[in-house]
């Protein structure tokens, strides 16, 4: 049996503890943890009990992607240089919600920001950037509602992404490299559609469209998020690296996840944003 953390950001390190304690495999709602501390914790008993643990970012698993992935691998338009991303929408006013309360571990890095930075670490993979530089504005309760990440990892590129809980954004992500750019058509954290562009010359490119349908919603249910369809993805990835005896996803490892928290962990504390229960 796997055990499926989807409860508010404060409870996915308790509940994900509880479930690796009794001895369950455990795919946990992103952020598998609200800083690294957590997240640390959770990977040490996991692999402790030799259990599988995932943290759901399901984007990782839709056909597109895994083809933007094979694009990238490939060589075809050189290496990735620079990715540009965002990720944004107009949340609830009421002060009281969880995207507002810094007791939930609310603000918009949290909820959406871990999808553009997942996008930087597919293209430059999953290690730190040396330079990591955040502006942003927070809300009257003190939770990030807007930012803008730039990273830089030597040698290979540099990122620039935005989240924002104030906003509705086109949500594209555009891989730029070498020799052409690959582009992931909003909702890209969750697309069926990209555009490899090989590039002929300066401001010249051929592009390709490939396009993934998503899978039909099953009878009698329905969809709350735009292409919720796609979560079967990452259900089907689960069961196989399970059937495979293995205790991690390749498409979006432990390691990972340690490094994405990091950078949340760093962008909160430029922009000053510190949740009750860290104090």
């Amino acid at each position: 049996y796997v055990v499926y953390v989807g409860t508010i950001h404060t409870m996915h390190a308790p509940h994900t503890k509880m479930a690796l304690e009794a001895g369950k495999h455990v795919v946990c709602e992103k952020p598998l943890g609200v800083n690294e501390a957590e997240v640390k914790e959770l990977i040490g008993l996991a692999r402790a009990k030799g259990l599988f643990l995932m943290e759901g970012m399901w984007t990782r698993f839709f056909p597109a992607v895994r083809k933007a992935r094979e694009v990238l691998a490939s060589g075809e338009i050189g290496e990735p240089r620079y990715v540009q991303g965002d990720f944004g929408f107009v949340a609830p006013t009421d002060d009281s919600h969880r995207l507002w309360d810094p007791k939930q571990a609310g603000g918009a890095m949290l909820d959406i920001g871990c999808y553009v930075l997942q996008a930087a670490t597919l293209a430059f993979g999953p290690t730190l950037p040396q330079q990591i530089k955040c502006t942003g504005q927070l809300s009257a309760t003190g939770v990030d509602k807007e930012g803008s990440i730039s990273l830089t990892w030597e040698g290979k590129g540099s990122a620039s992404l935005i989240c924002s809980l104030t906003t509705n954004t086109p949500e594209q992500v555009t891989i730029v490299c070498s020799k052409g750019n690959l582009r992931l058509h909003g909702p890209a954290h969750c697309t069926e559609l990209i555009t490899v562009a090989k590039e002929e010359g300066r401001g010249k490119f051929t592009d390709t469209t490939f396009r993934f349908d998503l899978p039909s919603c099953p009878e009698g249910q329905t969809i709350n998020y735009p292409h919720s369809e796609g979560f079967i993805y990452e259900v089907q990835a689960v069961e196989q690296a399970l059937q495979d005896g293995k205790l991690e996803c390749q498409e979006f490892s432990l390691g990972e996840s340690l490094v994405v928290v990091q950078l949340m962990d760093e962008y909160r504390k430029q922009l000053g944003v510190v949740y009750p229960f860290e104090k």
